[in-house]
């Protein structure tokens, strides 16, 4: 597995508080992508609840990167998270398996300072968007 640590908001899907940094994130406004351009994974507009910019914002990076990077776990989760928020659940549930066959995980970290591989936060995920507990 190839491992990389990184943030990215989607866990909130998972009923979880959204990831930040390595220790526990006091703030999650003042938390931001690591390792991504800004906007790059929709992070503060999904901390936000708005879905809809987030999307355009990660639409907008995957313009700007290789077609391998456009199968980034974490970007694909995102936009997972925010399609099943805007409840196109299709399309969340397309984006989420994207994730979990991606080429390569990565380790993301979670708000209070857990990491979880990437295929493995996109299954609970897809299990928790199976449970109809996506747009709650």
């Amino acid at each position: 597995m190839n491992t990389k640590v990184i943030a990215i908001a989607a866990l909130a899907a998972l009923g979880m508080a959204a990831p930040g940094f390595a220790q526990p994130v006091q703030n999650r406004a003042a938390a931001n992508e690591i390792g991504y351009d800004a906007g790059a994974l929709g992070y503060a507009a999904l901390l936000q609840g708005n879905y809809p910019a987030a999307l355009e914002q990660m639409q907008a990076a995957e313009k700007q990167v290789s077609p391998a990077a456009r199968r980034d776990p974490a970007r694909l989760i995102n936009m997972g998270l925010a399609y099943a928020k805007m409840g196109d659940v299709a399309s969340a549930r397309q984006h989420y398996q994207a994730a979990i066959n991606a080429p390569a995980s990565f380790d993301i970290i979670l708000s209070d300072g857990r990491v979880m591989d990437s295929r493995v936060a996109a299954r609970h995920a897809m299990r928790r968007l199976d449970q109809g507990y996506a747009s709650r």
